[in-house]
């Protein structure tokens, strides 16, 4: 019995309603005191809404397609902590070697920040988070949104106070908060364990709001990370605000070569997409069990919209960048299977067009299903093909 059987709803809902009748045959049959009837009734009270609950949540995980296919995805303990996930299967390249300490940056840095809108992220001012972030809530000049950034910097940061860093921008899905990186993903610990390797960077990382339109956070009508005619830039907001906030107040790389893009769910369809459209920022993005065309109602009710932010129509339709896209998904994923990364090689192998586009894939047999249990064991892998990809910390 896994928890995407039928079985396994049919004996929760079962028990919900042998709760519920138990509790109206046995309320007025208590024996015994009158505190022992009370902590009796209490208890047919609590078991009936634990059998309730339960058979809700098995309902609504097999509803979604299984977000949870097994027990021990359920419990998260699968986790490789850093070490290279060894399962992949697929295109994707890793150097066998170390990547160098150093690298020159490639010329051609990003445009410069205008004169007013460096005075106002200069004035920005970020408070200690969480697991070591700091974070900050200010209003984008390029979006004109208000919401929040976290930002963590890597030890080497204050030990070579005369080096910029790499940044990895990191983006969470639909539902959800900056806090899945911080939380459930361990993204620090996965970074920090990575980078023992001698193969990973020390990145600077970068939790942008995904959703920082009032109101516009679920995934039928969020903006999915693109400017929306009045709705909201937040494709403004990630790769302009966000962006010249860390370059301005951080010692962050500005050439598009020393940054990167990686998210799941929603934030791996936002990172597919962005790396695309922006190559002047992007130089690599990571799509964890993302999918790559649109979902939300508010870009596919708008044809032009719909394809203009679609991975899928760009790579197959459009002369695309010389930019890497890794995208990755797990072989027990119902919601954003494996068959989504087939159909992008398909489509670039088939348009001339995207020949300068470098798009890889790898499956993880193991990874469970569509949650941060299963995305955190694809970080090993994600970290070291980035720094294969982006410029590494410079003096």
């Amino acid at each position: 019995m896994t928890p995407t059987s039928g079985s396994l709803q049919l004996c929760t809902i079962a028990l919900a309603v042998l709760a519920a009748v138990a509790t109206v045959l046995l309320w007025n049959r208590m024996r015994g005191p009158r505190s022992a009837r009370v902590l009796q009734r209490a208890g047919l009270l609590v078991f009936g809404e634990l059998m309730a609950a339960t058979a809700i949540l098995v309902w609504v995980n097999i509803s979604n397609g299984g977000l949870v296919v097994s027990w021990q995805d359920l419990l998260g303990n699968q986790s490789t902590r850093g070490g290279v996930f060894a399962g992949q299967t697929g295109a994707v390249v890793l150097d066998p070697q170390p990547v160098p300490v150093a690298r020159a940056a490639a010329a051609g840095a990003a445009a410069a920040i205008p004169a007013a809108g460096l005075a106002t992220l200069h004035a920005v001012r970020f408070t200690p988070a969480e697991d070591g972030f700091r974070e900050a809530t200010f209003r984008g000049p390029a979006s004109g949104l208000d919401s929040q950034v976290y930002v963590w910097t890597p030890p080497q940061y204050a030990d070579e106070p005369h080096a910029t860093f790499p940044v990895l921008e990191l983006l969470h899905g639909v539902v959800g908060s900056p806090d899945g990186w911080m939380g459930p993903m361990n993204v620090v610990a996965h970074l920090e364990a990575a980078e023992q390797s001698a193969k990973v960077y020390p990145f600077i990382l970068v939790v942008p709001q995904v959703t920082p339109v009032a109101g516009h956070t679920w995934p039928w009508n969020n903006e999915e990370c693109s400017n929306v005619p009045g709705d909201g830039d937040v494709d403004s907001w990630l790769t302009q605000d966000v962006r010249d906030l860390v370059v301005a107040d951080f010692r962050a790389e500005s050439a598009a070569d020393g940054w990167g893009l990686m998210g799941y769910s929603t934030g791996g369809f936002c990172a597919a997409k962005l790396v695309l459209q922006h190559p002047d920022r992007y130089q690599a993005a990571v799509s964890l069990a993302g999918y790559y065309t649109p979902d939300s109602d508010t870009l596919t009710s708008d044809p032009q919209l719909d394809h203009a932010n679609s991975p899928l129509w760009l790579l197959g339709h459009t002369r695309t960048p010389a930019v890497s896209l890794l995208m990755t998904a797990s072989e027990q994923d119902r919601v954003d299977p494996a068959a989504e990364t087939a159909q992008v090689l398909a489509t670039v192998k088939a348009n001339p067009l995207a020949r300068a586009t470098e798009v890889q894939s790898f499956v993880a047999p193991l990874g469970g299903g569509h949650n941060q249990s299963a995305w955190e064991k694809m970080l090993p892998t994600a970290f070291t093909w980035l720094s294969q990809r982006l410029t590494g910390p410079t003096t």
